[in-house]
């Protein structure tokens, strides 16, 4: 879910870039959560080419750690020290401020953003490793609100319907619902354990795993509590839930992939590939489940059964995927790794930085923050009227 940055400078290619490139999922041409949609299914449809070309490079002087997120019109980054930065999609920047917190001696603190970003309705929301929920205006970074959870925000917020989010306090493994108008919580759960990912919204359910090796299911209506669904073995769960239809989809720390049926709290089917922990978001495609793990692999999964299709190892530390019509795209050790879909063989590889983020899909474009300060956005570039005229 995420990676690391330095100094500022602004990059720009002499092309002009391409955007509407047939996204039809549905966040459309933004990238609201880490992950994409509430649902966290992290899949898109839309034309990327195989080789990508850097179409632009943003400095932001800092070190990105958290996947950048897009309402459509700008781009959000933390590079740190209490900062965020919104950017076009031309690259521009909109506005960057910094984010502190004062105690009784008047001393201020920047806070350190650790989990990623939320975009609604106008809003961008961040969660502070303090507790501390901020709203803030998406197009001028204004402070509307904040909220002091008591606890630490690590994962990310996420959306719950138009007037609602949720956030997850780690520490207690608690969900908290919050109006979105006010930043006062409308509901809120019991603490079940530790919880160190993202909840997934979806089908009526909001869905967290734990340090308990278990799967905890609520209405996402009025937060009243379902189920919990053992996973049972070394299945603590520490990264985001993606929901499709009834069905979940998790990694665990003990290498699994899991498939769960939130309808009947059963356990559908496990992979067992993996030989390291399984601590990313896997990206759910109609008929293939892809996810990375910490032993250097990517695998596909037959949806239905969990029948492993194909891996790849990126001989490095992959970051979660994203399904972006036949491709799989992610990073890995700072390089930005293209694979079909099909059958997992490698389209191009190349390196932007020591670390990168996984990556967003923003209006036909790869968005990747990386830990030398840059936002860079990969797609294809358009040549224009006047560059045409020049070549004859």
């Amino acid at each position: 879910m995420s990676s690391k940055i330095r100094h500022p400078n602004l990059f720009l290619t002499n092309v002009f870039f391409a955007v509407g490139l047939g996204l039809m999922s549905a966040y459309g041409q933004s990238w609201p959560t880490y992950h994409g949609g509430a649902d966290l299914q992290g899949s898109v449809d839309a034309t990327i080419p195989d080789k990508p070309e850097r179409i632009w490079s943003y400095n932001t002087s800092g070190s990105i750690e958290s996947t950048p997120v897009s309402d459509g019109e700008r781009i959000f980054v933390s590079p740190g020290k209490g900062r965020i930065v919104a950017v076009s999609l031309k690259s521009e920047k909109v506005w960057e401020k910094t984010f502190v917190s004062t105690n009784d001696a008047g001393d201020e603190t920047p806070f350190r953003f650790d989990g990623p970003f939320l975009c609604h309705k106008g809003l961008l929301l961040a969660g502070t490793s303090r507790g501390i929920l901020l709203a803030l205006d998406a197009a001028t970074g204004d402070e509307k609100w904040r909220l002091d959870i008591d606890g630490i925000l690590l994962g990310s917020p996420n959306v719950i319907d138009e007037k609602h989010v949720v956030v997850l306090d780690q520490s207690e493994g608690s969900l908290l619902c919050i109006d979105i108008e006010t930043g006062k919580t409308a509901w809120s759960t019991e603490g079940v354990e530790r919880c160190d990912g993202s909840p997934g919204v979806g089908s009526g359910y909001a869905v967290f795993g734990s340090c308990l090796a278990a799967l905890h299911v609520y209405n996402a209506t009025d937060g009243k509590h379902v189920r919990n669904i053992e996973i049972g073995g070394d299945g603590q769960i520490a990264g985001g839930v993606a929901i499709a239809g009834n069905q979940a989809f998790f990694g665990a720390r003990d290498g699994r992939l899991i498939s769960a049926n939130l309808v009947e709290g059963t356990i559908v089917w496990s992979s067992e590939e993996s030989i390291d922990q399984t601590f990313s978001t896997p990206a759910v495609g109609k008929e293939t489940i892809v996810y990375t793990s910490d032993d250097g692999f990517v695998y596909a999964v037959d949806r239905s059964i969990g029948r492993t299709r194909w891996k790849y190892d990126t001989e490095g530390y992959p970051t979660s995927p994203v399904i972006v019509g036949d491709k799989v795209v992610l990073t890995a050790d700072g390089s930005l790794i293209l694979l079909k879909l099909a059958d997992g063989a490698l389209l191009s590889k190349q390196s932007i930085s020591d670390e990168a983020t996984s990556p967003a899909i923003v209006n036909g474009l790869v968005v990747v923050g990386a830990d030398d300060g840059t936002i860079s956005a990969w797609g294809t570039p358009v040549v224009s009227k006047e560059q045409e005229a020049g070549s004859e």
